[in-house]
């Protein structure tokens, strides 16, 4: 990878051999506008012993450094270490960015790192947008550069100890209880040729799928709902998999899938493709996805709280305040003449056979114009005690 020379780097450094060959690779590729950033999580006994060797470096090469010394009882960490280990990390790179106005990051992933990775992703049949590594990706502000994707670990370790050039050994990473150390145990480098051209074929194969993927989701989102035609309901369950990902991101609410399981995706494209009904939902954290008609829709589950009011005066107006068609029920209540009293609800269950619209029985109204399920949780009708008709209209 060819990296321009007068863009800003942020370079993150952990004096692993893999970053400490990325700073001699850049010294090689004169690359000198940098920030070198370390982060000392305090938790191996040898991490002051690996921040030395980034400062010793640092000093004698005039680069500009920044460490971060975390302070945390790893007893009182509730999360996957190194999932919140990578959030920290990011988090300072951020930091650091904005505050020199940088725009750029670089790591030292390696072509070992890329291959275990896709034997992962293989192994546990993972969801990917990409197989592998990518050269080059996002994160916030950051475009995220890994110029040593091509570069096996035989070669930076030989490199490094031709050149007397001090690196750390993580003696975590020979432990098998992580999934990925088992990997690269077993990783032989004579078959990186046919494993690489294996993860080609599978990204070429891929982007064919994300394009159909990209038109599909063009065609068919409507604000925030995705409509859901006979063409995806007959598609393959990876498909329709990938559509409600890619819709969940395009109205920012992939933050909802990213840290679980394929099962919840898995779960909503089998309803997709397999169930008639009208109407189902899946509640995910503070939101529910559901089906509605032929639409796929999300709420926050706040607007599906089933409230009951009753309203004997306009003093009883402000209790009504939270629905969200408040201002139309407000209305509704003045040109009727202000014959109080009223009940006001959302409650569908309560009102769909105690009331009416016109001389039909609201549940068989409802069901005759097709008055889509959005409405009936987060819209309230309201309607007088005295002839329990509704008064306004829902569409």
């Amino acid at each position: 990878m060819k990296l321009d020379k007068n863009k800003k780097y942020i370079i993150g450094v952990s004096g692993g051999p893999d970053s400490m060959y990325l700073l001699e690779f850049l010294k090689k590729e004169q690359i000198k506008n940098v920030i070198v950033c370390h982060v000392n999580y305090h938790y191996r006994k040898e991490s002051n012993y690996d921040q030395k060797i980034v400062e010793d470096y640092c000093a004698i090469n005039d680069l500009k450094l920044k460490v971060l010394n975390v302070d945390q009882d790893y007893k009182k960490l509730n999360s996957n270490f190194e999932s919140w280990a990578r959030e920290v990390r990011y988090n300072f790179f951020l930091k650091i960015a904005k505050e020199n106005n940088f725009e750029n990051l670089l790591l030292g992933h390696n072509l070992n790192d890329s291959i275990e990775t896709f034997i992962m992703q293989k192994q546990r049949n993972n969801l990917v947008s990409f197989f592998g590594i990518k050269k080059i990706s996002k994160n916030k502000i950051l475009d995220v550069y890994r110029p040593l994707l091509n570069v096996k670990k035989s070669e930076i370790l030989k490199f490094l100890n031709e050149n007397k050039i001090k690196y750390a050994l993580d003696d975590t990473n020979n432990d098998e209880k992580y999934k990925r150390n088992k990997i690269r145990k077993s990783l032989n480098e004579n078959d990186f040729e046919l494993i690489v051209n294996e993860i080609n074929f599978k990204n070429l194969e891929l982007n064919k799928i994300m394009n159909k993927v990209d038109s599909f989701i063009k065609s068919n989102i409507d604000k925030e709902s995705l409509n859901l035609n006979q063409n995806l309901q007959t598609s393959e369950l990876d498909f329709i998999q990938r559509c409600i990902f890619e819709w969940l991101k395009r109205i920012k609410k992939d933050f909802l899938i990213y840290n679980r399981s394929n099962k919840t995706l898995n779960e909503i494209a089998k309803k997709i493709k397999l169930s008639n009904k009208a109407f189902w939902e899946i509640q995910i954290e503070n939101f529910i996805i559901f089906k509605d008609y032929n639409k796929l829709k999300i709420i926050n589950k706040n607007l599906k709280t089933k409230k009951t009011v009753k309203i004997n005066s306009e003093e009883d107006f402000k209790k009504i305040i939270f629905f969200i068609n408040y201002k139309e029920i407000v209305g509704v209540i003045k040109r009727d003449g202000l014959l109080f009293p009223y009940v006001v609800t959302n409650d569908y269950n309560y009102y769909k056979t105690r009331t009416k619209v016109g001389n039909k029985k609201t549940n068989r109204f409802f069901i005759d114009k097709k008055i889509n399920n959005y409405n009936r949780i987060a819209k309230a009708v309201v309607f007088s005690t005295k002839d329990y008709k509704i008064l306004n209209k829902i569409k």
